[in-house]
């Protein structure tokens, strides 16, 4: 393999990664899956739970993925095998899972922008429920959305990382934030908020079961885009002299300033017991539709949706057609064309079995049933208990420590305490939610 880390691109700074990382972090899970799940386990006690989760298994994960990458400065599957040989086929299965993700990702991406336009033009109506079903379901349209964001990915992807991902995520993730805060403040004004704000950060124990701490272990897990190699090959694109777990920190309060914000901004509208796509595209724009200026108000949140689904998305593209580039030597617009004729072509298939293709079914669902569950059930729970495998057992010990204490800013006394967790931690408690995981699946078969 040619040696590609000094033709690669890199991040300009500790801003720019900061931004980038955090963008792929923060992405719909954040603004529709926490607030349900707090909202269920009994708020602030599921609030505490997931800080400790997220402590103990979110952060040491993401600093090993930053560090894994910024040592190999290579694509995900030459990272791994250039620190250990034969292991390139753990960033492989992270590459082909991401790309899986992609495929329904990118419709539901594709739904925001509809819906932002149907908000802004009051184009929805008064049967928000019938409004998402006769869309979702319908052929062309739910198609062309899909289409315009992947290509608004590709677009972003071939300006490269500076030029493309950078500048991106140094436009989106501030108009995210500040949408955000728009939102967050006009909530707080609704008769619901102060009693919202108090819902979301008053703990509530008798909420509190066992279900409670694996729903938290599985968001610390899944919030922080681990074991898709995202967060891998933006790890790579630190310029040297970065503070690994400084940006790992910064990637992590952003994350879960989010969720927290966007938990009262739910819960401030007197959404609680609604959850995923049920929440956003019709919970949400019925509550929206009895507030004062509500249309305004619809447009900025499914802009805030579109801004953090873009953010995630183009940290996979860029991970899937970085192989591409690197691996196969690919001009950076050829291997991108790959990855969106590649998605397109599945995103295609996920949207088309809402509707014409919902006859098709394996295992009783749908493709895009299939794609969410496999991923999320079986994939990403694997690359995670194997990449805190690789980095707590395979990695050379001397090797690690030089990466976290030398390059890493993680201080002498602190980095046994992340190696325990990666070593020991991490492992048992994404495979307690693997095996839960998959408990629920078959019995939900």
């Amino acid at each position: 393999m040619a040696d590609v880390s000094t033709k690669r691109g890199g991040f300009g700074g500790k801003v720019a990664a900061i931004l980038a990382a955090a963008g792929s972090a923060i992405g719909l899970g954040n603004i529709w899956r926490f607030p349900y799940i707090t909202s269920e386990n009994g708020g602030g006690a599921f609030i505490l739970i997931y800080l400790g989760c997220i402590l103990l298994l979110g952060l040491p994960l993401l600093i090993a993925e930053f560090s894994v990458g910024h040592n190999s400065k290579c694509n995900p599957i030459d990272a791994f095998s250039k620190i250990r040989k034969g292991w390139g086929w753990l960033g492989a299965a992270g590459l082909i899972s991401v790309f899986l993700i992609m495929g329904y990702y990118f419709v539901i991406s594709g739904w925001t922008l509809k819906y932002a336009i149907a908000s802004a033009t009051g184009s929805i109506g008064g049967d928000f429920g019938a409004f998402f079903t006769d869309f979702t379901t319908a052929t062309w349209m739910p198609l062309v959305f899909t289409y315009i964001f992947i290509l608004a990915n590709h677009f972003i992807i071939v300006g490269g990382v500076q030029g493309g991902i950078e500048k991106a995520s140094k436009i989106m993730m501030p108009l995210l934030f500040v949408i955000l805060i728009v939102l967050a403040i006009y909530s707080l004004w609704l008769p619901e908020g102060r009693e919202a704000l108090g819902n979301v950060f008053t703990p509530d124990f008798s909420k509190v079961s066992g279900k409670t701490f694996l729903d938290a272990m599985g968001q610390a897990f899944f919030t922080l885009s681990i074991g898709m190699g995202a967060m891998l090959i933006y790890g790579s694109y630190f310029k040297e002299g970065t503070k690994i777990a400084g940006t790992a920190i910064s990637v992590v309060s952003l994350d879960t300033l989010v969720a927290l914000t966007a938990a009262v901004i739910i819960f401030s509208a007197g959404v609680e017991n609604e959850s995923g796509m049920q929440l956003a595209f019709v919970a949400m724009p019925k509550v929206f539709s009895s507030m004062p200026m509500g249309s305004l108000w619809a447009t900025l949140f499914f802009l805030l949706l579109g801004l953090a689904a873009l953010s995630s998305t183009i940290s996979m593209h860029e991970a899937v057609t970085s192989y591409f580039v690197e691996k196969r030597g690919m001009s950076r617009n050829k291997g991108a064309w790959i990855v969106t004729i590649g998605a397109i072509l599945l995103s295609t298939a996920a949207s088309l079995s809402l509707g014409d293709w919902s006859d098709f079914k394996i295992l009783g669902m749908n493709i895009f049933a299939l794609l969410d569950n496999f991923t999320a059930i079986f994939m990403l729970p694997l690359l995670g208990i194997m990449t805190a495998v690789f980095v707590g057992w395979v990695w050379k010990t001397e090797d690690m420590r030089a990466e976290l204490t030398a390059q890493g800013g993680v201080d002498k006394a602190t980095y046994p305490v992340i190696r325990f967790l990666l070593k020991w931690v991490c492992p048992v408690l994404v495979s307690t939610v693997f095996i839960f995981g998959i408990i629920d699946f078959i019995k939900n078969l």
